[in-house]
Formats: C-alpha cells, structure tokens, sequence
C-alpha cells in the first residue's frame, strides 16, 4: 500500500542515496518503491548546536535520514512523549532537531526498508 512506501529509486533495486527518485523520469527508466521493514527506538542526546544528520523527505509525509548503511525513515523524534513526524517535510524535521535544547535526551522512532529475501 503506498502507506508502507519509505522512498523510491530510479533504475536500481539497491538502497542507494545517488539514485533516489527525483524529478527526471525517462521512457526507458524503472522505479523501485522500498517499503518499511524493521522499527527501532534510538535515544539520542544532543551535546553540540547541530546534529550532523542528512535528513531529506519523500515527498508524501514520510522523513529519513541519509546513512550508510541504508537510510532509516524517521517517524518520530521528540523529548515528549507523542511528538511526530509524520506528514513533515524534511526543512521542518531539521528545524525541529535544531531547536532541541542541548543535554536533553530525545527518542528518535526509525523504520529501516525491509531487506529482500
């Protein structure tokens, strides 16, 4: 369902940053949609003004962060309980991270694209 759709790439099957799907599409290209596989919690505490964290966004909602090994979605970040992500552009994920107090932990909620078989 495209609710499970984390992001898509263009002309690989493999979790690549280079190849995300952008705005060329050609006749002759394939699209791959990797979709969400396992979830875990992270908690984090912010000792300088900036994280150092990649975070781009897939255009439907859904943030991830650009590692390697491949890229974790984040669905949650917050010092409260309850705060989210979701449907957040990732301009607004990163001001949301940037306005964390330092030396305060927080909780980072992140899907990683479910490996083929």
């Amino acid at each position: 369902s495209p609710g499970q759709i984390l992001f898509c790439t263009l002309n690989t099957h493999k979790v690549d940053m280079q190849k995300l799907l952008g705005g060329q599409i050609g006749l002759e290209d394939f699209i791959f949609a990797h979709v969400r596989g396992e979830t875990k919690e992270v908690e984090v505490t912010k000792t300088e003004d900036a994280l150092g964290l990649t975070i781009t966004d897939n255009g439907a909602g859904y943030a991830f962060i650009k590692v390697n090994p491949p890229p974790w979605g984040c669905h949650g970040a917050g010092g409260s309980p309850g705060d989210s992500i979701v449907g957040c552009r990732h301009y607004e994920v990163a001001r949301m991270l940037r306005e964390l107090p330092r030396a305060q932990p927080f909780t980072l909620r992140l899907v990683q694209p479910k490996k083929a078989f």
